[in-house]
């Protein structure tokens, strides 16, 4: 867990020089740190969410992220105790059993305030990381922002910063969770039931691996895993070819995906090029089958 008083020490001593170049690498200092915050979090949370599943970049939208699909105390502040005692020789089982004996306070997790941090992240960027596009207007351009406004964003990040209390970080689902082990690299893959009541796709968490799925329920209320993949079939013996969809994500125009055959060992080449339909056409197919089928 970051050691937030160190970094606000940091900061500090850079606002003190009071140059130019001292405040400016202040502000680096403070987003660095928000940055930070959120990662570890998502860092935490691992072995539930692939980085290839990641929706935005950036901090605040990467905790939302899990928030929604994951756990939605990733931001919150909550405090955990234990307790060894016993009821009669035997465990609680009830909540007022549970309410009735004495713990012992192991730490809290701070809440993340994501929007202020958001806002924060953005200023201190504006006002020091970038140097402004001139334009006919413009005197001059300047290496670094106004000294003021840099000084007053930074003070807020490292009040932000300040109340931040707690020594503790707490990752995992508390509900009941659904897993499996990946068709390819035997990787496990969970997420909580809570979030799977609807089709979903995810993504083999293993870095080196190319799987994704799909997950969703039977007519028995069942999950069914499907591999999301693209099929071909083999120029040399016909056989049909799975091939992994996010092995497709970062081909460029007219780049070539070499596929082997298990069966025959044949290399057939895919490209990416674009491809041109008749959605005109294609209505009226389906209109026909509509009619066919009355």
């Amino acid at each position: 867990m970051l050691d937030i008083s160190k970094r606000i020490e940091l900061i500090n001593s850079l606002l003190e020089q009071d140059t130019e170049q001292s405040l400016t690498y202040a502000a680096l200092e403070s987003r660095l740190t928000l940055e930070y915050l959120c990662y570890e979090r998502f860092r935490l949370y691992f072995s539930y969410l692939s980085e290839s599943d990641l929706k935005n970049w950036q901090p605040k939208h990467i905790i939302k992220q899990i928030s929604g699909e994951v756990d939605d105390n990733v931001a919150r502040e909550f405090s955990i105790s234990i307790s060894d005692e016993r009821i009669d020789g035997r465990l609680p089982e009830t909540k007022e059993e549970f309410e009735s004996i004495k713990y012992t306070p192991l730490g809290n997790q701070p809440e993340l305030n994501l929007n202020k941090l958001h806002k924060l992240w953005n200023s201190v960027s504006n006002v020091a990381l970038h140097i402004p596009v001139p334009s006919i207007s413009s005197d001059s351009i300047n290496i670094y922002g106004d000294k003021d406004k840099i000084r007053e964003k930074v003070s807020e990040v490292v009040v932000f910063l300040s109340n931040i209390k707690g020594n503790l970080l707490v990752s995992g689902s508390f509900g009941k969770e659904y897993s499996f082990n990946c068709f390819v690299c035997d990787t496990k893959i969970k997420r909580p039931v809570s979030s799977l009541q609807q089709k979903t796709a995810l993504s083999c968490i293993n870095p080196k691996c190319q799987e994704s799925y799909v997950i969703q329920k039977d007519k028995h209320d069942n999950f069914e895993v499907i591999r999301n993949v693209i099929k071909f079939t083999c120029l040399g013996c016909n056989e049909e070819l799975e091939v992994p969809i996010r092995a497709f994500k970062d081909l460029r125009f007219n780049q070539i995906l070499n596929i082997r055959c298990g069966n025959c060992s044949t290399l057939s080449e895919v490209i990416m090029r674009p491809l041109m339909k008749s959605t005109e056409a294609e209505n009226s197919h389906n209109k026909a089958l509509q009619r066919t089928s009355r």
